[in-house]
């Protein structure tokens, strides 16, 4: 296979000229006038990690916790007027704190978590379960879920432990998805 010669600056040329074209297209022109721009944050993997604390070197650690992501989500609200923050999974378990709570302290009925204390003030919209929210069992997460402010959807898990004939007559554990309605500005 033969290569072409295309220099450097040749191909910096033609990449600048390809969009500015774009830019140019009567479609962006269009778009624009009728455009919203939406900042969309995301968290994964908090691991019960709350406070800025390293719970295995038993000391403090500003460079982690969801209390240092909250100055972040702060400052990205401050920015876009228009954001969304939204969780994937694995909240409950990965440090000693998240086995305390489970196993020492455990959670009565309308008992908060720690963890859905602190989204629940960072104002999550959404989030989906991790392998990791079953550590503990389900009657734990039922507790844990019941003081979140905001949805959780996961779309392939069922109660009980038998498949319907049909999938739709599947009785799922939490709603597959959820539609926001949101102004935005």
């Amino acid at each position: 296979m033969s290569r072409l010669p295309v220099s450097r600056r040749e191909f910096l040329a033609g990449a600048a000229a390809t969009g500015a074209l774009i830019m140019l297209h009567p479609f962006s022109a269009r778009a624009a006038a009728n455009q919203a721009h939406l900042r969309i944050m995301e968290t994964t993997d908090i691991h019960v990690n709350v406070l800025p604390y390293d719970y295995y070197a038993d000391k403090a650690n500003d460079t982690m916790g969801l209390s240092r992501t909250a100055s972040l989500i702060d400052a990205v609200r401050k920015e876009a007027t228009n954001a969304m923050l939204i969780d994937n999974g694995d909240l409950l378990q990965g440090n000693p704190m998240g086995d305390y709570v489970a196993y020492e302290k455990g959670l009565k009925d309308g008992d908060l978590h720690p963890i859905m204390k602190g989204m629940n003030l960072l104002g999550y919209e959404c989030s989906t379960l991790g392998n990791h929210e079953f550590n503990y069992g389900l009657s734990f997460l039922d507790k844990v879920l019941a003081g979140a402010n905001f949805p959780f959807v996961c779309a392939n898990l069922i109660r009980g432990t038998t498949l319907a004939a049909n999938p739709r007559d599947d009785r799922l554990y939490l709603k597959p998805y959820v539609i926001l309605d949101r102004k935005i500005k």
